[in-house]
């Protein structure tokens, strides 16, 4: 299974890719599935205008999170198929799912590649 990031307007683009939002909220059309883990806490969106800060600080609850646990979720999600994670932001915006990316880039050692956006 690899692992991929995009946004939710690039949702209905990849229909081989299995769909997983990683938002606390997702919008009403999204089917796919959801692991909150991934996604940043209330207080840490508070802080979207101190990027420094949201990173510092997601980046901790990542930390706290055993990433070869979340690939397995993941890959249970999508018995096997490669997966999307998804969240709002159209790059090249700020956006956590980029952070999840690097994370499990350095946990697991894979490659984590942003879907080209249409």
């Amino acid at each position: 299974m690899k692992i991929y990031t995009s946004y939710f307007g690039n949702y209905r683009n990849f229909g081989d890719l299995h769909p997983v939002s990683i938002s606390l909220y997702s919008p009403k059309y999204f089917k796919g599935d959801k692991e909150y883990l991934l996604a940043p806490s209330k207080e840490i969106l508070a802080l979207k205008d101190n990027v420094d800060l949201y990173t510092k600080k997601f980046n901790d609850e990542l930390s706290r999170i055993n990433a070869k646990l979340i690939f397995k979720l993941l890959n249970s999600f999508s018995s096997g198929k490669d997966v999307f994670l998804l969240c709002y932001e159209k790059p090249p915006q700020f956006c956590h799912r980029h952070l999840v990316a690097k994370w499990l880039e350095k946990e697991l050692n894979i490659k984590v590649e942003e879907l080209k956006y249409k």
